[in-house]
């Protein structure tokens, strides 16, 4: 049987910890592979494909918080259920 450690961690290292943790999850879990969807995620390139938009039209959407990404390297990525309700309701399209 293992023996189970235990340690003592003040509640503001632990908070610390756990955001560096999420912080290397959405950088792994966005990593660039061939261009292509990542888990809920898709590229700015593909997006731009759905939407008919472009560069400018995305960032506008960042800058006013109508639409979240994420960066990972020189790729923006966004929620697919996002980039479906803009399709959706013909927002701002």
């Amino acid at each position: 049987m293992e023996k189970e450690n235990y340690i003592l961690v003040s509640d503001r290292k632990l908070d610390e910890l756990i955001e560096k943790i999420d912080k290397l999850q959405s950088t792994v879990t966005l990593q660039k592979q061939d261009g292509h969807a990542i888990g809920d995620y898709i590229p700015e390139k593909e997006a731009k494909l759905l939407l008919g938009k472009g560069t400018t039209w995305f960032w506008n959407k960042r800058q006013t918080g109508e639409l979240k990404g994420k960066k990972a390297g020189n790729t923006w990525y966004y929620k697919k259920s996002q980039i479906t309700k803009f399709i959706e309701n013909g927002k701002s399209i």
